[in-house]
């Protein structure tokens, strides 16, 4: 005949078993779930990262010249183009450092304020944003931007100038240095610097980089 007593043994044994197997089930799935973010977090901080090495904008030449006759440079047009590696960069979204003689001021890269752009080679323009409804998109590594901006001006602009003289930062002056930097919207910045020559001349323009 069966024990009563060591049925009764099984039974709680049994019992023990099954919670063990349910809290190791628990625990499994919290570890899952753990891992499953951590990968996740892993996997954007990766792409974040990747972006901000890759995803820069080339800066080509800089071309600035005296347009006021005040013998000095107040104005600058810089080409603009993806760095290798680079996916596409709306430029609007872009931003600007600019130092000249100790003075430093931050650009928006927003059209509507002190920059505007110019499509030198196959550039994409996106009509919902933007001055004039146009944001200038670099999507290929054979696009090329200008990007100009004013200093001081002494005369009026020219009609049809939409571009407004940025602030915090005065005229190039002969031989003085400037430098520029552009970030990327994904973090990722470029840096040149630029001169202007021992000699102004009104209405020359002079490669400044």
């Amino acid at each position: 005949m069966f024990s009563t007593s060591r049925g009764q043994v099984g039974i709680g044994t049994l019992i023990v078993f099954i919670a063990m197997v349910l809290v190791a089930a628990i625990a499994a799935g919290v570890l899952i779930n753990t891992a499953g973010l951590l990968q996740a977090q892993a996997q954007q901080t990766g792409e974040e990262t990747t972006s901000e090495v890759s995803d820069r904008i080339q800066i080509g030449q800089i071309v600035g010249g005296d347009g006021d006759g005040d013998g000095d440079i107040n104005g600058f047009n810089v080409s603009l183009r993806l760095a290798s590696g680079s996916d596409p960069i709306n430029l609007s979204k872009a931003s600007y450092t600019l130092s000249i003689d100790g003075n430093a001021t931050v650009v928006s890269g927003d059209p509507r304020y002190d920059v505007l752009y110019y499509g030198k080679q196959g550039v994409d323009w996106d009509f919902k944003n933007g001055k004039n409804g146009l944001d200038p998109i670099l999507s290929d590594q054979e696009d090329v931007a200008i990007a100009s901006f004013a200093l001081e001006y002494d005369a009026p602009l020219p009609p049809n100038t939409f571009v407004s003289t940025i602030d915090g930062v005065d005229a190039l002056e002969s031989g003085e240095e400037g430098t520029l930097i552009i970030q990327a919207p994904s973090g990722g910045s470029t840096y040149a610097q630029f001169q202007a020559p021992s000699r102004i001349n009104t209405n020359e323009t002079y490669i400044l980089s």
